[in-house]
């Protein structure tokens, strides 16, 4: 009877130690560091923990948009990472080493000719070491992450998704693309999927990824950039409203053809232009539902 107890007492012990999780503290000034642990250049990462941080607390990663301000994207979700508990990393690329639009919005993966990168320099490819590092440094231990970008970001992310299949995203939003990647073979990438590495098995895990197209409804000015504002953009609409409707119906009628999955969601917006500090709410519930901060 004694040694029953015994051993009863040393597994209640273990159970409560085992589902004990310890709290992680917030991160002090300066809010950040440059992570240079991949073969490209120098990433400035922002990062910000929610009071009561566990272990388990979801980690969001944000890509900016063509400004590269990763300072005010980062602001524009922290009283959303607060209120709904969930940790921001959002990732700097200064436009000294990614200056233009194939080497931010489409991940480096070819030059403004057309020659394919080494793959080990695309920018798509330092996203998940900086997922590790962080997890690393603060100890948090998700195995899969949320993603979040807008205009150039919002490019970035729904082609992250194309080439890297097998990326540890539990949930994405590409929101007002600048412009977009259509499942069309016959069109040169950026704009369509010729004249890069990719594989029917890329393009069914990219149609069953649970990812939102989230647009503004009132994002109808014209682009300014040389990819966004040319010839190829224009012919996807005349402004990123039509573009990310194109993007995910074309997307959509081609899942079907191809007996494929499809588990995008289309969200548009009333009354909201290019604004990511307006869309963000949105986005913010699409991945992480509406929760009262607790």
């Amino acid at each position: 009877m004694i040694l029953t107890r015994f051993f009863f007492l040393i597994f209640i012990f273990f159970s409560c130690s085992s589902s004990y999780e310890k709290t992680i503290g917030q991160v002090e000034p300066p809010w950040g560091y440059v992570f240079t642990q991949w073969e490209g250049p120098p990433i400035d990462v922002i990062t910000y923990i929610p009071p009561n941080a566990t272990s388990s607390t979801p980690i969001l990663i944000v890509i900016p948009g063509a400004s590269r301000d990763a300072q005010r994207f980062h602001a524009s979700w922290l009283d959303l990472a607060k209120k709904n508990h969930f940790s921001v990393i959002t990732i700097g690329a200064k436009k000294s080493f990614f200056p233009d639009e194939y080497s931010y919005n489409a991940g480096g993966v070819i030059t403004e000719n057309g020659d394919l990168v080494d793959d080990s320099k695309w920018l798509f490819n330092v996203i998940e070491p900086i997922f590790n590092d962080f997890k690393k440094r603060y100890g948090f231990l998700s195995e899969k992450f949320y993603l979040f970008g807008h205009s150039a970001g919002g490019g970035f992310v729904h082609r992250y998704l194309l080439f890297k299949k097998e990326a540890p995203v539990l949930k994405a939003v590409a929101a007002n693309p600048a412009f977009v990647t259509l499942p069309d073979k016959n069109t040169l990438y950026p704009f369509g999927l010729k004249g890069i590495p990719n594989s029917d098995k890329n393009i069914k895990s990219w149609m069953n990824k649970d990812m939102a197209i989230l647009l503004g409804e009132d994002d109808l000015g014209p682009r300014t950039k040389p990819l966004s504002n040319g010839q190829m953009a224009r012919a996807q609409g005349p402004n990123c409203l039509e573009r990310g409707k194109l993007l995910y119906s074309t997307t959509k009628i081609k899942a079907q053809e191809l007996g494929f999955d499809f588990n995008w969601e289309l969200i548009t917006v009333p009354e909201v232009g290019h604004d990511n500090y307006k869309l963000a709410p949105f986005a913010s519930i699409y991945l992480f539902g509406d929760k009262e901060e607790k």
